[in-house]
């Protein structure tokens, strides 16, 4: 896999390199360099220019929902009440401001949208209800299903296919 542009071209080198850091974005210079064929220095370039370039978009860790007190997470599906851009625009800033949605995706199908919200409590996601949907007059219903339990959380690509 290769692109034109050779700043944002990625290579298999780079894809092993990726491959690696999405399962832990610390592992050392040394550690990647080796997993590779490269000398740490090298790994370390290859990655600062994924970052500069925005294969990389963020380094982050992934914090256990539970231990933090957000043990409830529901999946959202919003319907606008009008298919028009700056309805649209005005939701998806709402969305992206908005730290309980920790997750947000404009789909096709039944609804407009669907979110992964985080509460601490059923009574919490409901006071979020009130002040999010229920003050949005856009927004014409939604639909809410509470996660029973969580078996995959992340975001990781599948890169070593």
């Amino acid at each position: 896999m290769s692109t034109k542009n050779a700043e944002n071209s990625i290579d298999d080198i780079d894809l092993n390199l990726l491959a690696i850091l999405q399962r832990n974005a610390l592992t050392s210079s040394e550690l990647l360099g080796d997993a590779v064929g490269l000398s740490p220095t090298a790994a370390k370039r290859r990655i600062n220019r994924m970052r500069s370039n925005g294969t990389i978009r963020a380094d982050v860790s992934i914090v256990d929902p539970d231990r933090v007190g957000y043990p409830v997470f529901t999946l959202v599906f919003v319907n606008l009440e009008r298919d028009r851009r700056d309805i649209m625009q005005n939701f998806k800033r709402a969305i992206a401001k908005n730290p309980r949605i920790v997750q947000a995706f404009y789909i096709t199908g039944d609804a407009d949208f669907v979110l992964l919200v985080a509460s601490r409590s059923l009574a919490d996601y409901e006071r979020f209800t009130q002040s999010f949907f229920w003050e949005k007059p856009d927004i014409k219903n939604f639909k809410t299903m509470v996660v029973m339990d969580t078996i995959k959380l992340g975001l990781e690509l599948p890169l070593e296919e």
